[in-house]
């Protein structure tokens, strides 16, 4: 089994770095930190760093590691929850002795030494528990270990919500649930909101977008961000705001983001397929959850008009 390779190869080295993708999210840093905090608890002796850097939403997840180039020449590296080159955060990640990559989105670039990559998994969060499952007799779980495991698979599915979970990912929330953690103080860090954050997500509700052929859309710039006095990575996690609205079969976020100097777009969907629009312009993902950076609002009105007539098409 792969799950038996990777662990073969931890054994081999005594330095392990794990890196995460650029605006990581809390299935990111949950997967990096949890198999991080596994290795670490099970093998004392090697030295195990996770590096890269936060965002707002993942701060409270736990500590990132600053490391010097040099300690890469004699390292294995496992990148998790990323399936390119171009979206793993630190580049560093390319002078590691071998490459592991863990990843539950589909295939787009094979460069590891070993590559897991499978899309049955919810969440890559979930993968990282399946690894520990099925390494049980050598690997040890920990507290905090679970704590940010299970904050990875709440995020990534919705609170078990969307289509991806099964018994599996039900069945390995269990698994991690059980171990001590407080539990209301995860939830207030996932999902209490400002004041500010609550007038914004009131604000969505009133002015987003939609055709008749259930296609609901924000465009968010800067103008508004500073009028709420929200940060660009919290207004396009806001995506879901229009999830549950019958009329509405895709729904998609457009995010000015000037310290990328680019426009995030968040796809979702609960009928049409949308990694090939979401690759068409640069992006990709899931079947029913994708991503993109564009440069300009002209692209955008193009992916509106691409995303209206896949829903067209759906309905037909």
């Amino acid at each position: 089994m792969i799950t038996n390779q990777i662990l073969n190869m931890i054994e081999k080295y005594k330095t392990i770095i794990i890196h995460h993708h650029v605006n990581p999210d809390p299935d990111c840093i949950g997967s990096q930190l949890g198999l991080k905090y596994i290795i670490k608890e099970s093998y004392p002796e090697k030295l195990v760093y996770a590096v890269g850097e936060h965002v707002d939403r993942t701060e409270f997840m736990g500590k990132l590691d600053k490391i010097e180039d040099s300690i890469y020449s004699d390292a294995l590296v496992i990148i998790v929850d990323v399936g390119d080159k171009l979206r793993v955060f630190d580049k560093r990640f390319l002078k590691g002795k071998e490459i592991i990559k863990i990843d539950h989105h589909p295939l787009t670039e094979e460069f590891c030494t070993l590559e897991w990559v499978d899309t049955n998994f919810a969440s890559c969060t979930e993968m990282v528990i399946d690894f520990y499952l099925q390494n049980k007799d050598k690997l040890n779980m920990t507290e905090d270990a679970a704590k940010v495991l299970y904050a990875g698979l709440l995020t990534d599915t919705g609170r078990f919500y969307f289509n991806s979970v099964t018994e599996r990912t039900l069945s390995h929330g269990a698994e991690v649930y059980k171990y001590g953690f407080n539990k209301q103080e995860l939830y207030a860090n996932l999902y209490y909101k400002s004041i500010a954050e609550m007038k914004f997500s009131g604000f969505l509700m009133n002015n987003f977008s939609y055709t008749k052929n259930g296609l609901g859309y924000m465009k968010i710039d800067q103008k508004i961000l500073d009028e709420f006095n929200i940060k660009p990575e919290f207004a396009s996690s806001m995506v879901n705001i229009l999830a549950n609205i019958t009329e509405i079969i895709m729904w998609i976020f457009f995010t000015e983001d000037k310290k990328l100097g680019k426009i995030r777009v968040n796809f979702r969907s609960r009928g049409p397929i949308i990694n090939k629009l979401a690759a068409k312009y640069g992006g990709g993902g899931h079947i029913f959850a994708s991503g993109a950076h564009v440069e300009n609002w002209g692209i955008v009105d193009k992916i509106i008009a691409d995303a209206d007539i896949l829903c067209q098409e759906f309905n037909k």
